[in-house]
C-alpha cells in the first residue's frame, strides 16, 4: 500500500538534528534533505511538463507515487518562496517559465477562487498551487488512507487561504475534512516530534479561520500530550532605570512534567538558524527588557524547537480570543519576550513573534519607533537572498503560522500610518496594490479624487470585483457594484456585500438586507457582513432573521458581547428569554464592565427567576453606575424569591443562599440609599425576626414623610404612611414573644418606644393637618393606631418600671 511506503519525512519538517543515515534509502527524500537547493527552475518546468502530458492518471505503483509526491513538494516549495517565505530571486525566471508554456496567471486567479473570493493581487505563480493541488488530489484519489497525503492537503488549505483577502467557507469545510480525519490518528506517526506538530498545524489551521475555541482546546490537548504547562506567574521586577521600588511583573514559565520530553533541543535542531534579534531600545528610561528581582528569573527557559512553536501559537490564540487593549497586550506581553530571547529556534518562529512584538509596542510612545523599525527589518529579512536557505525558512515553518509578504508590508504601513508617514505608507500601497489602504492615504491626504482616478486606472488595465467595488465607494454609485456583480459572473459575495454596505450607510435596511443575505449564501464566513445583517434585521424587527445571522456570528467571533447582546435582544422578542439569559451571560464574559449589558442581564434574570443572578447584576450595576437603584427590580426579585422559598420547596441549602443573597443586598441598598422609604420596607420584608423587621419599618416611615411634602394633608400619602406605623407597631408587639437569642430586653423595649414615637408623630401630624373632610378609610387607620399607640405606651412605661 501507499501509506506504507511513503516515508514520513516526506512531511519535510526540515531540522539540522537529521542525519543523513537516518534518512531512507529513496534518493528523491535524499536530496529534498540535504541538497543546496529544493527546487530549480529547470527542475519544476520537467515536472510541468511531464504533468501536462499525463495530468489525472494515477500513478502505477509505489515508485510513480513517490515520484509524484516529490513533483508535488517541489511545486509547493516554489509557491511558498515566491510568495511567503522569500527570497524571491527565481521568481522573474519562474514567470518566464510559466510564460512560455503557455500557463497563464489569470487562468490560475479564476480557478483558484473559493466561495467567490478572489485571490490577492500579489500573488505569484498561482498556477504553482494550482497544479500542485491537481497532483494532491490524484495522490489522494490513490490513496484515500494515507494519513501523510491528507497531512498536506489541511497544509494546501491552508496555504489556499492565506492567498484570498477574505475567508472562504468551502476552504473551511474542507479545512474540517482534512481535520477529522487526522485528529483520531495523532499516534499513527512514530516521533513524538512529529504528533507534536500534526496538532500545532490544526491549532494553526482553526485560528486561521476564526475558530479560537478549538483552536484552544487543541492546545490544551498538545501541552497534556507533552506533559507541559505554560503558566503567567506574577514576579517581583523593575521595567526603567530609575525605578526604585520593584512591583508585581508578568513571567512565562513553562513547567515540564516530565524530564524527557521526547524533543530535539533547539539547538540541535536548528544549529544553523542565524535568529534575527530584538532591535535595541535606545531609550533613556526604560530598560531593554524586565529586571526581575531574583537572578534566576531573569535567565531565559531554553525551549525545543517545537515548544517556541507552541508558545507561538499559544500566544496567537489569546490575542484572537482577548479584546485588544493594552492590557491584553500586557499579559501577553511574557509569550512573545520568551520567545525573543532565545538563542536558537526556527527562522519563522522568530519572525513571527517579533512582528506581535512590533503589535504589541505599535502603540507606545517609548517603543513605537522601535516597532517600525523592527518591522522594516522583518520585511528586509525576506527580501535578503544571502542570509538563510530556504530549508532554513521552511524549518518548523507550516507549525509557525507562515505569512505571505504582503501582510508582512501591511503591517508595515499601518505602522508608518500611526506615526504620520502616509506619503511613505501610500508607495508601500500601490507597490502591493493595496487599494482598500490607497484611498485611506489619499483621504488623510485630502487627496481623495486621486484615489478614484488611480482605480479607474487599474481598472482598465485589469478590471477586478475588488476595484469596481472600491471605485464604487470612492464616487458613491450603486451602479459600480452591479458591475462587479456582472463582472463576477454573479458567483462575488464581496460584490453584494460593497452593494449591501452602500444603503446600510444610507439606513436603507430593507435593500441592504437583500444584498447581505445573497452575499453569505455564496460565503457564510464574512464576519463583518453577518454583523451588519443581524443589525439590518433587527431595525427591520425581523427577529428570527436576527438570531440566524448574530448566532453564525458569535460562532466565528465568540468574543464580541454586543453580538450575544443583540442575539439575546433578538430571542427575547420571540419569547425565548431562557435562551436570551444564557447568551447574556456569554455576554458578560466578553466584556465585564458594560452596564448596559449587565441591566439586559438583570431584567432577563427577573423576568426568568434567575434570582441568584439577578442580584449579582444588581450589585454589579451598583459598581458601574454611580447611585444605582432600580425600585421596580427590587421589589420583584424580593416577592419572587419569597413565592419560590413558599411554593417550590427548595432544598434547605438553596433557600439559606437566596436568604442570605437577598439580606446582604438589601443590606448594601439601605446604607446606599437610607433616604429611601422603599428601600427600608423592602429590607423588613426580609429581615429575619420581628424586632428587626420593626426597626426597618420605623425607618421606612421616616423616610417616606421627609421625602413626600405636605403629606399629611394628601390622603393617599396619609394612609400609606399609617400603614407602615401600624405595621411597626404590631411587630414590636410580636417581638415580646418571638425573638432571636442575642436580642435582649433592653432592644425590644428601645424598639417598642420607637414603634410609639413613631406613630405618635403620624397622629399628631394628621391632626395638625387641615382637612376639610378626612375619608373614612382613613379615620378608621388613625382610630386604629390610636389604640396601637395606648397599648404601646403602657406596655413601654411597665417596662421602663421594671426596669
Amino acid at each position: 500500500m501507499l501509506e506504507e511506503e511513503l516515508s514520513e519525512y516526506f512531511l519535510c519538517n526540515f531540522n539540522d538534528a537529521q542525519q543523513l543515515e537516518d534518512l531512507p534509502a529513496d534518493e528523491r527524500l535524499r536530496k529534498l534533505w540535504t541538497s543546496e537547493e529544493l527546487w530549480t527552475v529547470d527542475e519544476l518546468q520537467t515536472i510541468i511538463k511531464r504533468w501536462q502530458e499525463s495530468p489525472q492518471q494515477q500513478p502505477n505503483g509505489n515508485e510513480e507515487a513517490a515520484q509524484l509526491l516529490n513533483d508535488f513538494l517541489q511545486l509547493i516549495f516554489a509557491f511558498v518562496q515566491n510568495n511567503f517565505t522569500g527570497p524571491f530571486d527565481k521568481l522573474a525566471a519562474c514567470t518566464e517559465m510559466l510564460t512560455d508554456l503557455e500557463l497563464a496567471q489569470s487562468d490560475a486567479l479564476e480557478q483558484l477562487k473559493a466561495s467567490g473570493e478572489e485571490l490577492n493581487p500579489n500573488v505569484k505563480t498561482a498556477q504553482f498551487l494550482l497544479i500542485a493541488k491537481q497532483m494532491l488530489d490524484t495522490l489522494i484519489s490513490a490513496q484515500p488512507t494515507s494519513k501523510l497525503l491528507c497531512w498536506w492537503r489541511l497544509r494546501v488549505v491552508c496555504l489556499h487561504q492565506h492567498i484570498l483577502d477574505d475567508l472562504a467557507s468551502a476552504l473551511y469545510e474542507q479545512f474540517k475534512l482534512a481535520a477529522a480525519e487526522l485528529r483520531p490518528h495523532v499516534a499513527a506517526f512514530a516521533r513524538k516530534e512529529l504528533q507534536a506538530l500534526l496538532l500545532l498545524e490544526l491549532a494553526n489551521g482553526y485560528l486561521q479561520f476564526h475558530r479560537s475555541d478549538l483552536a484552544c482546546q487543541t492546545l490544551d490537548e498538545l501541552c497534556e500530550h507533552l506533559q507541559v504547562e505554560l503558566k503567567v506567574e506574577g514576579l517581583l521586577g523593575v521595567r526603567t532605570k530609575f525605578q526604585q521600588k520593584p512591583l508585581p511583573q508578568l513571567c512565562l514559565k513553562v513547567v515540564q512534567q516530565s524530564e524527557d520530553l521526547g524533543l530535539p533541543t533547539a539547538l540541535l535542531s536548528n544549529a544553523q538558524t542565524a535568529l534575527p534579534q530584538l532591535l535595541l531600545l535606545e531609550d533613556d528610561t526604560r530598560l531593554e527588557r524586565i529586571r526581575f528581582i531574583e537572578p534566576k528569573d531573569n535567565e531565559v527557559m531554553t525551549l525545543p524547537s517545537v515548544l517556541q512553536a507552541l508558545v507561538l501559537a499559544k500566544v496567537k490564540q489569546l490575542k484572537r480570543s482577548q479584546p485588544k487593549d493594552r492590557l491584553a497586550d500586557e499579559q501577553l506581553e511574557p509569550y512573545t519576550q520568551t520567545l525573543l530571547y532565545q538563542q536558537h529556534g526556527p527562522l519563522q518562529v522568530r519572525q513571527a513573534a517579533l512582528l506581535l512584538n512590533c503589535q504589541q509596542e505599535s502603540g507606545q510612545r517609548r517603543t513605537v519607533e522601535r516597532s517600525w523599525k523592527q518591522c522594516e527589518e522583518c520585511v528586509k529579512l525576506l527580501d535578503n537572498v544571502e542570509k538563510h536557505t530556504l530549508r532554513t525558512r521552511l524549518s518548523y515553518g507550516f507549525a509557525a503560522f507562515l505569512q505571505p509578504k504582503w501582510q508582512v508590508q501591511l503591517q508595515l504601513v499601518d505602522l508608518l500610518r500611526s506615526l504620520g508617514m502616509t506619503k511613505t505608507a501610500l508607495d508601500i500601497c500601490l507597490q502591493i496594490h493595496a487599494w482598500q489602504q490607497v484611498i485611506e492615504c489619499y483621504t488623510s491626504l485630502e487627496l481623495r479624487h486621486k484615489a478614484a482616478e488611480i482605480i479607474r486606472q487599474e481598472l482598465e488595465k485589469q478590471p477586478t470585483v475588488l476595484l469596481y467595488c472600491l471605485l464604487g465607494d470612492a464616487v458613491d454609485d450603486p451602479q459600480c457594484y452591479e458591475q462587479a456583480w456582472l463582472h463576477s459572473k454573479q458567483t462575488s459575495g464581496k460584490a453584494q456585500a460593497y452593494w449591501g454596505n452602500y444603503f446600510y450607510r444610507r439606513a436603507d435596511f430593507t435593500q441592504a438586507i437583500g444584498h447581505y443575505e445573497l452575499s453569505l449564501e455564496i460565503n457564510a464566513l464574512q464576519e463583518s457582513i453577518l454583523l451588519r445583517c443581524g443589525y439590518s434585521a433587527i431595525q427591520l424587527e425581523r427577529w428570527e432573521a436576527a438570531v440566524k445571522w448574530y448566532l453564525a456570528y458569535t460562532h466565528l467571533e465568540p468574543n464580541g458581547f454586543e453580538s450575544w447582546n443583540n442575539l439575546a435582544k433578538a430571542l427575547i422578542k420571540l419569547g425565548d428569554k431562557e435562551r436570551a439569559h444564557r447568551l447574556l451571560g456569554e455576554a458578560l464574559k466578553c466584556n465585564y464592565n458594560n452596564w448596559k449589558v449587565w441591566e439586559n442581564y438583570m431584567l432577563v434574570s427577573v423576568d426568568t427567576s434567575h434570582w441568584e443572578d439577578a442580584m449579582r447584576a444588581y450589585q454589579r450595576l451598583g459598581e458601574l453606575k454611580q447611585h444605582f437603584l432600580d425600585e421596580e427590580v427590587l421589589t420583584r426579585i424580593v416577592y419572587g424569591i419569597a413565592r419560590q422559598m413558599q411554593s417550590d420547596c427548595p432544598s434547605e441549602a438553596m433557600s439559606s443562599s437566596l436568604q442570605r443573597r437577598i439580606t446582604q443586598l438589601l443590606g448594601q441598598q439601605c446604607v446606599q440609599h437610607g433616604n429611601e422609604p422603599m428601600v427600608w420596607e423592602l429590607s423588613a420584608l426580609v429581615a429575619a425576626t420581628p424586632l428587626k423587621k420593626a426597626e426597618r419599618l420605623v425607618k421606612s416611615y421616616r423616610a417616606y414623610t421627609a421625602k413626600q411634602l405636605n403629606w399629611e394633608t394628601k390622603s393617599a400619602h396619609a394612609k400609606k404612611a399609617l400603614s407602615l406605623c401600624q405595621e411597626a407597631a404590631e411587630l414590636a408587639l410580636a417581638a415580646i414573644k418571638e425573638h432571636a437569642a442575642d436580642e435582649s430586653e433592653a432592644m425590644i423595649t428601645s424598639q417598642l418606644n420607637s414603634s410609639r414615637l413613631a406613630s405618635t408623630s403620624c397622629l399628631n401630624a394628621l391632626k395638625r393637618a387641615s382637612l376639610v373632610e378626612v375619608p373614612k378609610e382613613q379615620a378608621d387607620q388613625m382610630q386604629q393606631l390610636e389604640q396601637q399607640l395606648t397599648e404601646l405606651t403602657s406596655i413601654v412605661q411597665q417596662r421602663m418600671q421594671r426596669n
